[in-house]
């Protein structure tokens, strides 16, 4: 019998990304951004996942973005680009936050991702650096 993550991709390790998110389970979110990463999977081999959520949707967008971004910084030094599907996600409606609201207030305009902010959500500027 097959293993469940033996057909695992990195679309499918993408939605349980965004799930997390939405669940506000930082630990989830943080053990499938680093799976992603030991996986070796190449950020732009993810296909669209055209998401009818335009939440999902976006957040898909940023968490791709954001991880080309850490990617390509040092330590890592990849030379990962994006998936053309990226450019073509519009932003959310304002309001939106990966982080629990009452966390948000520690926060100033200038603390918020440009990665995120793009797309009318916030998350703070170094989301995502445990990577």
């Amino acid at each position: 019998m097959k293993s469940k993550l033996s057909a695992d991709t990195p679309l499918k390790c993408l939605s349980r990304m965004v799930g997390a998110i939405l669940k506000r389970n930082e630990t989830k979110f943080r053990d499938e951004v680093q799976y992603f990463w030991n996986k070796g999977w190449k950020i732009h081999e993810i296909p669209d996942p055209e998401d009818a959520d335009s939440l999902k949707y976006a957040l898909k967008a940023c968490i791709v973005e954001r991880m080309k971004e850490l990617w390509n910084m040092p330590p890592k030094n990849r030379s990962e680009i994006l998936p053309d599907w990226c450019n073509q996600v519009f932003e959310y409606p304002p309001g939106f936050s990966v982080i629990e609201e009452s966390y948000r207030k520690y926060f100033k305009s200038d603390d918020a991702s440009p990665v995120f902010e793009r797309r009318n959500i916030f998350a703070p500027k170094d989301f995502m650096f445990f990577v």
